[in-house]
């Protein structure tokens, strides 16, 4: 094989090495969101509280009695407030920042910071929700590095004190239990706890996981529910949130929210590391390319081969 052709092939390979390490490990929810303190693939409703944050949604966005972005925290460069649907507002502020709304607005007693915005959105939201989906696909095939056991009306939670650990545990003890109980776990760890089921309900206490960078992962859930306060982030992307009351403080992903549960933002779930995911998967057109030059580099050289014999 010619030098030349050898050099051509170890850049694709390298290439195509490269497209699927691309990141690697790196597990940054908040940038996936775009910055937002909650992302939702379709609706998002509310008849009061507030999201301390900026909400993106890609469908019609009603709200009432309600407060966005106190905590002045943009999503995608500088908006408080994306609704690729339309937009419903009745009483309350949009703070700190732009709205975007990608279909008709109806604000009475309700003031944004900036007049709202049309045209072009700002958000692909088709790329977005795949790729949290996929993140939280990913998430949910990692191996365990501890145990959670359900017992005695709570889940006893035992890690093997690494910085980041990861537990399963079933939507029915989740809905069962009423307290946590960590052990085994490092100061300020990153904690994915993977909850199976289709169903699933925030309930009881939660303390136990305060001063952690702890992310809820609901990768089957179609239905979650909360009912209680606290400090996580919750990757729900299939499920639909609906009634309820109390706060999470954290990043928030759903598929559609119909709920007055109070979002808050100064809880974002850190970037890390964390072994056996990937953050960056290639499209399968890049893969395509990168076969397709492969494959003429390899025909260019059975034809110089060919030509070189017939001389």
């Amino acid at each position: 094989m010619a030098v030349g052709f050898k050099t051509a092939v170890s850049s694709v390979a390298l290439s195509l090495a490269a497209l699927g390490s691309a990141q690697a490990e790196v597990l940054d929810l908040s940038s996936l969101m775009g910055g937002a303190n909650v992302f939702s693939f379709g609706n998002f409703s509310a008849p009061s509280a507030d999201v301390e944050g900026s909400i993106v949604a890609a469908g019609n966005v009603t709200l009432s009695s309600y407060t966005v972005n106190l905590k002045n925290k943009d999503a995608y460069g500088h908006y408080a407030l994306v609704a690729g649907g339309n937009l419903t507002y009745k009483g309350g502020d949009i703070l700190n920042g732009d709205t975007y709304v990608g279909g008709k607005s109806s604000i009475s007693n309700a003031t944004t910071a900036t007049p709202v915005q049309g045209g072009k959105s700002p958000v692909n939201f088709a790329k977005a929700e795949a790729k949290l989906k996929q993140a939280s696909r990913q998430l949910d095939k990692l191996d365990n590095t501890g145990s959670a056991v359900e017992k005695w009306g709570g889940v006893y939670i035992t890690g093997s004190n690494q910085a980041v650990e990861v537990f399963d545990i079933s939507s029915s003890a989740l809905n069962n239990s009423t307290y946590f109980n960590l052990s085994g776990i490092s100061k300020s760890a990153t904690l994915i706890v993977n909850v199976s089921g289709s169903s699933a309900l925030f309930q009881g206490g939660y303390q136990a996981f305060d001063g952690y960078n702890v992310l809820f992962n609901f990768a089957d859930a179609t239905s979650l529910s909360i009912n209680t306060g606290a400090n996580v982030s919750v990757l729900a992307p299939k499920a639909s949130v609906s009634g309820g009351q109390g706060v999470i403080n954290g990043n928030v992903v759903v598929n559609s929210w119909a709920s007055q549960v109070q979002i808050n933002a100064s809880n974002y779930f850190r970037a890390t590391n964390v072994k056996g995911y990937t953050s960056a998967v290639p499209e399968p057109e890049t893969y395509a390319m990168l076969l397709v030059g492969l494959g003429l580099i390899g025909f260019t050289a059975r034809r110089k081969k060919a030509t070189a014999a017939a001389q």
